[in-house]
């Protein structure tokens, strides 16, 4: 009787460390996890664009964002795009609030498709733009993304997460 008393309590206590593992594991995944922001889209717009030198940049409007992206911008809570005034103009700045963070994967591959048509639309001829599309950052923070094409897109991402 008392070998079956030692098993059980050997079996209690790797069940305690395997529940243990699990716990450790879901915190863990909460935290690295985005976190929901409450911030307005109005200062993480002012935020990044104060950071970046939006010279060759001017807003474009909700038709614009579903010519380049085939998204509807009504769709998401918050919506800014700011592009090149000229063709030859890759930078590019988007951020999007996020309804619901299920939404990240459709906005996460429009603008992978923008910059693969982008990269395409330059290749062979524009070394500098392509050199600027392939060092893009598309940056998720919970429900909001920033996409930026720039020189100084590291400044731009900086500013962003420290304004949510």
């Amino acid at each position: 009787m008392k070998k079956i008393d030692f098993k059980f309590s050997q079996w209690i206590f790797y069940v305690k460390y395997v529940l243990l593992v699990f716990l450790l594991f879901f915190i863990v995944s909460l935290l690295w996890g985005g976190k929901i922001s409450s911030t307005d889209m109005a200062t993480v717009d002012k935020a990044v664009v104060s950071s970046l030198n939006m010279e060759k940049l001017s807003e474009a409007d909700h038709r614009m964002f579903k010519r380049l992206y085939g998204l509807n911008a009504n769709d998401f809570a918050d919506v800014r795009l700011y592009v090149g005034e000229s063709n030859m103009d890759v930078e590019e700045l988007l951020i999007v609030k996020l309804k619901d963070t299920s939404q990240s994967e459709s906005i996460q591959s429009a603008v992978t498709a923008r910059v693969e048509k982008q990269l395409k639309s330059f290749e062979g001829y524009g070394p500098e733009q392509c050199k600027l599309l392939e060092d893009h950052i598309l940056d998720v923070q919970g429900n909001y993304i920033l996409f930026v094409v720039h020189g100084d897109a590291v400044s731009a991402d900086g500013a962003f997460k420290k304004s949510l």
